[in-house]
């Protein structure tokens, strides 16, 4: 993800990935130690035919009763004018540093009495829901989690469970089909203590559980690899998330032709049956200039170019819909967005191209 204003340290071509080590073949699954596999309560998000999600983010906590004003508006806004018919719903729990084992709600977490107000105005408005925590990670000169590499983990793994526990059980009370249990971990992506962390949310929660890959680690390719040798280094779980912030070498002006190209490109490297488990939980770009080759970026400098963004946008329904993938979530719609009077940052896609690129994918995934 490693989304907003953090940063990597190189640029990676279409042909080379971030770096990982191999972990647990992906294909196939073994039923017997797969997270969900085959219990799930509830229909699977995708299963199908693909979901259109969009990423509905929670900077912080409001009062009740700003929540469920924003929270009408901007599902709203998802639902009649994007035209989704699912929402991610994304919050911030935060960890003191890279090295710590401490994972904890703040004041500007989001309650899960919230939540659980904009779970019930999104079933109101029929929209089909995923939860999806994010970590981030503070007095880092980049807040991704992706950093994170604890000592204990076994520690890090009791605190992350407990600070999960009470959204696991009010997605189980409230029948969400998917909760994404983590997102982008890749220095605790070899961690030998996941199935044993799965198989703890398994008691509480008994929809999907799913994890969301960095995507170097779901390509499984390594800086100078070549794709040929590459396996992706996924997680036990039957239903897979990824989020693509793939470094394109892209002009500026490329085609909406050529944009879907590089990722068909990209994606066709994929197993197919991992495509058909997967979802894009997270996928996002810059209306900017140069995008393309630091898509993650969502803060840099940069002219406006509407078109980078709906490019990007068309190039991920387009991939979804040919490798018949569960879906995709575009990031983000903030809560507190009023889509009437957008924001001006270059990652907002409300009321420009992108957003017109998010409503066509309704009518190419359905």
């Amino acid at each position: 993800m490693k989304r907003l204003a953090v940063l990597l340290a190189a640029a990676l071509a279409i042909t080379v990935a971030g770096c990982g080590h191999p972990l647990i073949p992906s294909d196939p699954v073994n039923p017997k130690t797969a997270a969900s596999a085959g219990t799930s309560e509830w229909p699977v998000l995708g299963k199908s035919n693909p979901v259109l999600g969009v990423d509905l983010y929670a900077l912080d906590n409001y009062t009740p009763a700003e929540v469920r004003a924003d929270g009408q508006r901007t599902l709203s806004y998802i639902k009649n004018v994007l035209k989704a018919n699912a929402v991610g719903f994304v919050w911030n729990f935060y960890a003191p540093s890279a090295t710590s084992d401490v994972v904890e709600s703040t004041h500007s977490t989001l309650s899960f009495g919230n939540l659980r107000i904009l779970t019930k105005i999104a079933i109101q408005d029929h929209l089909l829901v995923e939860y999806r925590p994010l970590i981030l990670v503070l007095n880092s000169p980049s807040n991704w989690e992706g950093q994170i590499s604890p000592l204990p983990e076994e520690t890090w793994f009791n605190n992350y469970y407990r600070v999960e526990l009470p959204y696991l059980k009010l997605a189980q009370q409230l029948r969400v089909p998917e909760f994404v249990t983590g997102t982008e971990l890749e220095q605790l992506n070899d961690s030998y203590l996941w199935p044993s962390f799965f198989a703890r949310v398994a008691q509480v929660y008994h929809g999907v559980i799913s994890y969301g890959a960095w995507d170097g680690n779901y390509f499984g390719a390594q800086p100078g690899m070549s794709f040929q040798k590459a396996t992706p280094q996924l997680l036990p779980v039957k239903y897979v998330g990824m989020d693509m912030y793939w470094h394109m070498n892209l002009q500026t002006d490329a085609t909406s032709a050529e944009v879907t190209a590089a990722w068909e490109s990209l994606f066709d490297k994929a197993p197919a049956s991992v495509l058909r488990r997967t979802a894009i939980d997270e996928t996002g770009i810059q209306a900017g200039d140069g995008a393309y080759s630091n898509p993650q970026n969502l803060g840099q400098p940069s002219s406006l170019n509407a078109q980078v963004q709906a490019n990007w946008f068309a190039a991920a329904c387009a991939t979804v819909q040919r490798y018949h993938m569960r879906g995709v979530f575009f990031f983000k719609v903030d809560l507190t967005d009023n889509p009437a009077h957008p924001a001006l940052s270059l990652s907002t896609f409300e009321g420009r191209a992108g957003a017109m690129a998010i409503s066509k994918c309704a009518r190419t995934l359905r």
